[in-house]
């Protein structure tokens, strides 16, 4: 009997399900950035966002809810109803890193999501002021060495990526840097093109013009191959650098709980936008690549990805008590 129970209970749940999806959506669904406008991941968004009002018949509106290092709008998303009108576009400092180095972050970012698709994926290059005397990484870090903690270095914020590579870059090269976060990749190039920052990993898109005009010098491509976007810059690999392949991706998430029928419409209008006349051209001419996994492939890749990023954060002795 109890064995009948649960089976009518599931089905019952199966049937919700696949009702709400036939129906959905509605009404506007709201697509969460925990970036600053400007940046790769509003890129990504805005890209994929159009595509997916199309398909969907409804309008995808992005919400940047920037600060916390992504926890506000990572707690914001995992706490919404699970009916597929609060999505989240986020890679690992969302899905892994926030929640392993902030304390009381309260959310778990693999447990409270189902994922969705991932949507893309931006190189982190190595930037510093075209007024800097340095020309090369070994210069670079002659010189950092040399100033004996008086330089910085930007990210997009706390437990970022762009940290974590500029925190790699004082293990390798024995160095003392200053840590400045901001609440993106905009505001982080603003200044260095501005020269108030010494260096930074930070992601391509919203650099690549500059880097292009000469107004800011790139030294180096934390990636597994070269930018067809840069194909002359070489990757810190190629350098000696090894173990510097750590490239920026995103892909878009929903609360736990989201029915299984909902999570696959999603999942097919974010295809379809991806394969919008267009969509490709804009986002490799900015700098970045496609990227994309559906649902299964999506979730095994966060926790292959969550297995990699928790070593780093281990080395760097950042993970929260």
């Amino acid at each position: 009997m109890k064995r009948l129970v649960v089976a009518i209970a599931l089905a019952s749940m199966s049937f919700a399900g696949g009702a709400a999806a036939q129906n959905y959506p509605t009404r506007a669904i709201t697509l969460v950035n925990p970036y600053a406008a400007g940046g790769p991941a509003d890129l990504l968004a805005r890209t994929v966002a159009e595509g997916m009002a199309a398909s969907l018949g409804q309008p995808v509106v992005v919400e940047n809810k920037v600060g916390a290092g992504t926890v506000i709008a990572g707690a914001f998303v995992a706490r919404a109803e699970p009916d597929g009108y609060t999505l989240l576009i986020a890679g690992s400092p969302t899905h892994v890193i926030a929640p392993a180095i902030t304390k009381d972050a309260k959310f778990d970012g693999i447990k409270d999501f189902v994922f969705i698709a991932t949507v893309g994926n931006v190189p982190n290059v190595l930037v510093v002021p075209k007024d800097r005397p340095y020309q090369t990484v070994k210069e670079l870090i002659a010189a950092a060495k040399a100033a004996n903690g008086a330089m910085n270095f930007a990210s997009v914020g706390q437990g970022s990526l762009p940290q974590l590579l500029g925190l790699k870059l004082q293990q390798v090269g024995d160095l003392k840097l200053i840590h400045v976060p901001y609440g993106g990749a905009a505001p982080a190039s603003t200044d260095i093109l501005a020269g108030r920052i010494d260096l930074g990993f930070l992601n391509l898109p919203p650099l690549l013009p500059h880097i292009q005009a000469g107004t800011v010098r790139a030294l180096a491509i934390a990636n597994e191959v070269r930018s067809d976007a840069l194909p002359n810059l070489p990757t810190m690999t190629e350098l000696g650098y090894p173990d510097f392949e750590i490239s920026t991706w995103y892909g878009i998430s929903a609360p736990a709980g989201t029915p299984r029928a909902i999570v696959d419409k999603l999942n097919a209008a974010i295809d379809q936008a991806l394969k919008t006349p267009g969509a490709k051209e804009k986002l490799v001419k900015a700098g970045a690549e496609m990227f994309y996994k559906g649902p299964d492939a999506y979730a095994a890749y966060v926790q292959s990805d969550a297995k990699r990023m928790l070593q780093l954060i281990d080395a760097a002795g950042m993970r929260a008590n």
